[in-house]
């Protein structure tokens, strides 16, 4: 499974998204990190016709994820909004057990099977840990794996 696949979004569907990003992080306070992926991301999908990014990252309106908004995409568009989500939670450097349980929400409420959600989180936990094996400081590497060692432990905790 590739942890990203190319998705030709629609305009309302990187609004969507960018909503449902928001939303997670907003679960324990939106940190620096993670107002700084979504963004990023909004802004490298964002066309002409949508609002600017700075006044999409400025609405108070972090509503709840809405399944209905979602209603009938395909699982490789579930996959993206799932790994999204999951990237979001985990930018401010741990995923709260609230995030891991919202994500987790969401994934259920796009028909996402709990195994797949289980190896969609791993794949981001891997991910991460590669991108952070290259520094030449291991002990700050090993602690931020031991971190996120127990961040996959709780969830286990976290019914579904």
């Amino acid at each position: 499974m590739n942890l990203m696949q190319d998705q030709n979004l629609s305009s309302t569907q990187v609004i969507q998204l960018t909503k449902t990003m928001l939303s997670v992080a907003s679960i324990d306070g939106i940190a620096p990190a993670e107002a700084a992926l979504i963004g990023q991301f909004y802004e490298s999908a964002r066309s002409a016709d949508m609002p600017a990014t700075a006044a999409l990252m400025a609405t108070t309106d972090t509503r709840q994820f809405d399944a209905f908004e979602w209603a009938g995409c395909s699982e490789a568009l579930a996959d993206t909004v799932v790994l999204m989500c999951l990237m979001t939670a985990y930018a401010d450097g741990s995923l709260s057990a609230a995030e891991l349980a919202y994500v987790r929400s969401i994934a259920t409420q796009l028909n996402m099977d709990t195994a797949y959600f289980d190896a969609l989180l791993e794949q981001v936990r891997n991910e991460l840990i590669g991108a952070l094996s290259h520094l030449p400081d291991a002990g700050s590497v090993a602690a931020v794996v031991k971190e996120l060692g127990a961040a996959q432990t709780v969830s286990g905790c976290v019914s579904n």
